[in-house]
């Protein structure tokens, strides 16, 4: 059996187990089609054992979270639909972003394609910034018409200033956004599974990751700060009276350099708005208290599980 096929099968047990004992101690009032069952966390559709078999139109995939591009790991499964959808729609757009940022702020280790324009001549060609932090800037001959290129380098001297435009940015910030709930989202799932995402809270979350152009969750419900670290990471609840909820706190790493955002999840579908908006009007150096559970068995152990799902089917009555 290869690795990642031992991976996946592992996974989908560790899931399956927490789901029959969510059923079992009565927390969760589910139907199980299968002995043996993991629901997707996006679709919710249920999966029996036989999906882990690629030759499945519909099998059961490693879910990358953050991205793999942006230093994420496979840690849990969805299916193959909610993989290729929410990758091709939504996760490009937060890659990309990222990278964008960081070669318009010509930082170590970037590059792109750009149009340069001195003097009335336009040419293309490249820009790259090596790991020094030094800056080149290449003609592309064959992208070029010779007459304007020779045009171009007898008008440019040593000291001269020149404009760079870089390419449009395909990126939809919209999607962006809702790429960074998606992280939080399955980072969530890893940590406890389907004892908290199962909950109706959850429904709101479900439905922007598959519809990222509509505006469903409440805007404002992530930041990026220095002060998050590796330290931090995790998805922790939120303490701090009249915002409570849960905080996913995560690295994002490109080519140049690593980067902190906490995302907001609810635990309540009738509190998140107000929460979102009351995050929103914080000022500079608002802190947040947090009951952090990382480390915890929220899978095998029946106490945690008991817990963690009275705990947001409460607050959700």
């Amino acid at each position: 059996m290869s690795k990642t096929k031992e991976k996946r099968s592992r996974i989908f047990n560790l899931y399956s187990q927490q789901l029959r004992s969510l059923v079992e101690l009565g927390l969760y009032d589910l139907e199980l089609k299968y002995e043996k069952t993991f629901i997707c966390p996006i679709c919710l559709n249920q999966f029996s054992e036989d999906d882990l078999d690629i030759s499945k139109e519909n099998f059961l995939t490693l879910e990358d979270a953050p991205p793999k591009s942006l230093g994420g790991k496979a840690n849990t499964l969805t299916c193959k639909k909610c993989n290729n959808e929410s990758g091709h729609t939504i996760d490009f757009h937060l890659t990309e972003r990222l990278n964008e940022l960081d070669i318009k702020a010509f930082l170590p280790n970037t590059g792109s394609k750009v149009t340069l324009l001195h003097k009335g001549v336009k040419v293309q060609g490249t820009v790259n910034v090596n790991e020094k932090g030094i800056i080149t800037i290449t003609h592309i001959e064959k992208a070029n018409n010779p007459k304007s290129l020779k045009e171009y380098v007898s008008k440019t001297g040593k000291d001269d200033i020149v404009e760079l435009e870089f390419p449009v940015s395909r990126i939809n910030f919209k999607r962006f956004e809702v790429a960074l709930l998606k992280t939080a989202y399955i980072l969530a799932f890893e940590q406890y599974g389907y004892s908290l995402i199962l909950s109706s809270a959850f429904d709101i979350v479900r439905k922007q990751i598959s519809n990222p152009d509509e505006d469903i969750y409440p805007s404002g419900f992530w930041t990026r700060q220095s002060v998050f670290d590796k330290s931090n990471e995790g998805v922790h609840l939120i303490s701090t009276t009249g915002f409570e909820g849960f905080q996913a706190i995560f690295m994002l790493n490109t080519n140049s350099q690593e980067s902190g955002y906490g995302v907001y999840l609810p635990v309540s579908e009738k509190t998140i708005f107000d929460v979102v908006e009351k995050l929103k009007k914080q000022e500079v150096g608002f802190v947040l208290k947090y009951i952090s559970y990382k480390g915890s068995d929220y899978f095998t152990d029946a106490e945690n599980l008991t817990m963690c799902a009275t705990f947001i089917k409460d607050r959700n009555k």
